[in-house]
């Protein structure tokens, strides 16, 4: 119990250490100390700020050797961050100082150089943007970001879409159980927006702006949520299913690798690692064992096997029909 505990939180403690390492430097440069001594103080803080996040990517990479572009990375986004953070004596102190600010700029300059004759590389072979920013940026922040731009666009654009149903392929909606649902949520969505922004208003105007973009961009997310449902239905294919759930659940599943159709799951089996559940917001009516475990990769985090695939169904009865005749 203990070492899957440590197993869960060592990934969080690695991120929040190095924040907290900076968190404290950057506090210790608003104290009267460093206020005495900016010159120590900004170099102590360029230090702490450089070697945190070095020494938690030495952490994180595999066998605790990371490559020398990304150790480059790591100091260069320290020398960004020191300068960004600290103080205004401090960060006055740190630009006075000719050599450190030369040694910052080259470190920089270096990374940026490399990475985009790599990114430049990356595009040529792939025509993919994402995958050359994953040159530069890490790449779950790409796939993050391109995902939030995709599901932005999705909820500004695309109101008379079809959904995604590919030649050959027969779609089974889910959106009409799920989609109720989400509405709510869009209804307290549009009341929390307006009541948080009266009152955070009368405290701080630039805070209420924040949370209005926070707001407006929650409800944009829930909208694309919804046009997602009915875009992605799940696909009986001529090989196999095409498990979907808008844009956060995609697996395929052969035909050979489907065992039986059981009648049900329990809410405690949808719970367990080996089971894709892929009911959002409802239980699920059509439960699918596998002959042999599937690799299931998540949009973020680790992938895993997965031994049966359960999801529900507008209306399951045509598709149980016509999968049976399939298998």
């Amino acid at each position: 119990m203990t070492s899957r505990l440590a197993a869960r939180t060592a990934p969080i403690l690695l991120l929040l250490a190095p924040l907290l390492a900076i968190l404290a430097a950057r506090l210790a440069t608003h104290s009267d100390i460093a206020a005495r001594h900016p010159r120590t103080a900004a170099i102590l803080f360029l230090w702490i700020a450089a070697d945190a996040l070095a020494l938690a990517l030495i952490a994180k990479a595999p066998r605790n050797r990371p490559g020398l572009r990304a150790l480059l990375g790591a100091i260069a986004a320290g020398c960004i961050v020191a300068t960004l953070a600290a103080a205004a004596p401090v960060r006055a102190a740190l630009l006075d100082m000719q050599g450190v600010v030369i040694a910052m700029a080259l470190t920089v300059a270096a990374y940026l150089g490399w990475s985009f004759v790599l990114a430049t590389r990356a595009f040529l072979a792939t025509r993919s943007v994402e995958a050359a920013a994953s040159e530069v940026l890490p790449a779950k922040l790409v796939q993050f970001a391109a995902h939030e731009s995709a599901m932005m666009r999705m909820a500004l654009f695309s109101w008379r879409a079809r959904p995604h149903v590919p030649e050959g392929a027969r779609g089974f909606a889910y959106h009409r159980v799920i989609n109720p649902m989400i509405g709510v949520f869009l209804v307290l969505q549009v009341i929390e927006i307006v009541v948080v922004d009266l009152l955070v208003s009368h405290w701080s105007e630039r805070a209420a702006w924040v949370l209005l973009a926070l707001g407006i961009w929650g409800f944009l997310f829930l909208v694309a949520l919804m046009k997602a449902f009915r875009l992605y239905p799940v696909l009986l294919r001529e090989d196999g299913v095409q498990v979907r759930a808008g844009t956060a659940i995609d697996l395929f599943v052969p035909f050979d690798a489907i065992a039986e159709i059981e009648p049900t799951i329990s809410h405690a089996e949808t719970q367990q690692k080996a089971v894709l559940n892929a009911a959002i917001l409802s239980h699920p009516n059509v439960v699918l064992r596998l002959s042999r475990p599937l690799e299931y990769r998540p949009l973020f985090g680790k992938s895993r096997q997965v031994h049966r695939v359960a999801f529900r169904l507008d209306e399951s009865a045509p598709f149980l029909e016509a999968l049976s005749q399939r298998i």
